[in-house]
């Protein structure tokens, strides 16, 4: 319990910051620290309950769901992805209305399938968010993170930027990252750490993100030395997910003990780095937090509106709670079907979710 309790403070203080407690007192006030109460004491259960006392705390907000990408290892590069519903971006009035509904929020990720600095409003919904006290995170491929993209998404407030670099080797990369070009991204992330350190700010903090397959595994190494010599401040390492990548791709999961040899390799290499490094879906997570807790904490809304349990369950035609544009969300944050969807997910592993290495039994 006190291991689980200071990695989650860790994990917090990174992605929502130290003094969360003190921006919901002035934000959200007293209602807001109860909100967080329940919230807490829900975390610390081995199983949550199906209906919830509280609003959740985080949220995954799809501001696109277009990208100039369409990589093999996400669904936009799939021939399963987005089926029977439109091609769309979020207006900020639409995310204004998303954002104010749920006063609960402390964090949210401006993410869903598609690449979110294409949405036109995007610096807009970060200040709304940073006006309001919520921390905010993006993932990027890199590709459009030009020098005055980069200056306004450091000026807005932002708290996290990650970028989606496999590998460093040209080849590799390209494959998995549906032609893009590392030497491009790596200038683009280097401006962006110049501009952050000519304002003189820490934040946002800037991470890659990398997926651990059998294409990657043999360039990890140099990944991680030349992400730190970069001065990228976190790597986030997360497991291929089978279930939304291209059929092409069926045999590029690890085997468990090709992981345990991996993370052996991992942990030698980061008392060599300054950099810090967050393993993700690994069995096992570095953070210590057990098994996918994402329906009750951080469920998605698409550019659409659609409600899912998670951001990897993104797809509203695979499943959806409901429409935020259409019902309040307090109505379907304890609805029928979503608290069906959670009291079941101990029993047995939701259909949805086979596939997603996330789901971990405690």
């Amino acid at each position: 319990m006190i291991t689980y309790l200071k990695n989650l403070k860790d994990k917090v203080d990174r992605q929502v910051g130290s003094d969360v407690f003190q921006r919901v007192m002035q934000h959200q006030g007293a209602q807001g620290l109860i909100n967080l109460v329940h919230v807490s004491l829900t975390a610390l259960q081995k199983e949550h309950p199906s209906r919830l006392n509280y609003l959740p705390p985080c949220l995954f907000v799809e501001v696109t769901n277009r990208c100039n990408l369409t990589c093999p290892t996400c669904q936009l590069g799939t021939d399963q992805a987005y089926k029977g519903y439109n091609k769309s971006d979020i207006t900020f009035e639409q995310f204004k209305k998303v954002i104010d509904q749920i006063p609960s929020l402390v964090y949210v990720t401006l993410q869903g399938v598609g690449e979110p600095l294409l949405n036109k409003d995007i610096i807009k919904m970060i200040k709304h968010c940073s006006e309001k006290g919520i921390s905010t995170y993006i993932n990027t491929n890199g590709t459009i993170l030009t020098e005055n993209k980069s200056r306004e998404l450091v000026e807005s407030g932002l708290s996290n930027l990650s970028i989606s670099v496999n590998s460093f080797n040209e080849k590799v990369f390209s494959e998995t990252r549906s032609g893009a070009s590392i030497h491009k991204i790596t200038e683009n992330v280097k401006r962006f750490i110049e501009i952050r350190k000519e304002l003189n700010l820490k934040r946002p903090i800037v991470s890659f993100r990398a997926i651990l397959m059998k294409e990657t595994e043999p360039y990890m190494e140099e990944l991680i030395f030349k992400s730190n010599e970069l001065g990228v401040d976190v790597l986030y390492i997360q497991l291929f997910i089978s279930m939304i990548a291209d059929k092409t791709l069926c045999d590029s999961s690890l085997k468990k003990e090709e992981i345990d040899a991996f993370s052996d390799k991992l942990e030698k290499w980061k008392k060599q780095i300054k950099m810090q490094i967050i393993t993700e879906s690994f069995g096992k997570s570095s953070n210590n937090l057990g098994q996918c807790k994402l329906p009750w904490f951080s469920p998605n809304v698409t550019a659409e509106g659609f409600v899912t349990p998670c951001c990897t369950i993104s797809n509203p035609s695979i499943l959806n709670m409901g429409n935020i544009f259409e019902t309040p969300f307090e109505q379907i944050w304890n609805s029928k079907k979503f608290a069906t969807f959670r009291g079941n997910f101990y029993k047995k592993q939701p259909k949805e979710c086979i596939g997603c290495q996330n789901y971990i039994r405690n």
